[in-house]
């Protein structure tokens, strides 16, 4: 091979890695900038229903994610 196919090679090499600097570089920005909030397993809730939740013995609706968890209230007693 000529020395004008190295070269090449040599400049295609170097240009790879660099890119590749670039893309993983702004990929750790963009993960440092997600890590502050919250990692969620549940999305936030949906805006109150407009019709009460059920009264079910032992119903209870879950905080949303990163939300202060919501004191359920025990179950009203049942009249007789």
């Amino acid at each position: 091979m000529t020395r004008k196919a190295y070269l090449v090679i040599f400049v295609a090499l170097v240009l790879a890695l660099t890119l590749s600097g670039v893309y993983l570089r702004q990929r750790a920005r963009a993960a440092a900038a997600t890590a502050g909030q919250a990692n969620c397993d549940t999305p936030a809730p949906p805006p109150p229903p407009t019709t009460p939740p059920p009264k079910l013995p032992g119903f209870q609706i879950e905080a949303a994610c990163g939300a202060e968890p919501a004191r359920a209230k025990p179950p009203a007693a049942k009249k007789r």
